[in-house]
């Protein structure tokens, strides 16, 4: 590619090509990623898998962090909603790791968080459901953040559920492309200085230049989804 400009995120991102030959930004792991005691990101209320997620991100000046909801900050899937009955499911099923991970950046405040879903309110309006029986979208992203970590609920600024589908099946709305460009302007922050954590590899893909990192394990985000799948976290007890 001779002397041209990277991709945004430095050497955490890696340039890929759509079909039609479109650029989008997947993450790529790390090889190591520093731990700071007492200094900038070190805590000790934070544990060492922890701490080294928050210095992946700000190694990277990834300013805004968004959880997908499904598979990631639960490892439930609520469908097209959720019988009201079944969110205790949903809930005892959240991720350990996205909830400490909530608590600890919004205990350190300079990252701002939100949630991308494709679980739309719309579909509220389906037939035999409503918002007396179901809860999706939003609505279920709040309920768990209210349960885990309800000290972090206030930076959550920002939930948009969308499915494109739902709102003309608009290909430059596909994915988590329109919820990306929502939350960049609710922040008034640039692409590149955002992250995206989902289950989904279609998700992940965009032009707009923000950072995605698929969540890979069945038990929902991990902080070792930032890094390699092979050999231990950097930090960790041997």
């Amino acid at each position: 590619m001779g002397d041209e400009e990277g991709p945004p995120g430095g050497p955490g991102a890696v340039l890929s090509f759509l079909r039609e030959g479109v650029p989008s930004y997947i993450a790529e792991v790390p090889t190591t990623v520093p731990i700071l005691e007492g200094g900038h990101g070190g805590n000790p209320a934070h544990s060492a898998r922890c701490q080294a997620f928050i210095e992946w991100l700000d190694a990277r000046n990834l300013d805004v962090v968004v959880f997908d909801m499904d598979r990631t900050m639960s490892r439930g899937h609520c469908g097209q909603g959720l019988p009201r009955d079944q969110i205790q499911g949903y809930l005892d099923g959240r991720s350990h790791d996205f909830v400490e991970a909530a608590k600890a950046l919004s205990e350190l405040g300079r990252h701002r968080l939100a949630v991308a879903t494709g679980s739309d309110p719309l579909e509220y309006d389906l037939p035999g459901q409503g918002r007396d029986t179901h809860i999706l979208g939003p609505d279920l992203a709040a309920a768990l953040l209210d349960r885990w970590c309800p000290e972090a609920r206030a930076k959550f600024e920002v939930m948009v559920g969308y499915d494109f589908e739902l709102h003309g099946g608009n290909a430059h709305d596909k994915g988590k492309r329109y919820h990306m460009r929502r939350i960049a302007e609710h922040y008034g922050v640039e692409f590149r200085q955002m992250v995206l954590f989902d289950d989904s590899q279609g998700c992940l893909e965009n032009e707009d230049g923000w950072l995605g990192v698929k969540v890979s394990d069945s038990v929902g985000f991990r902080f070792e989804d930032c890094f390699e799948h092979h050999g231990e976290l950097p930090g960790a007890p041997h």
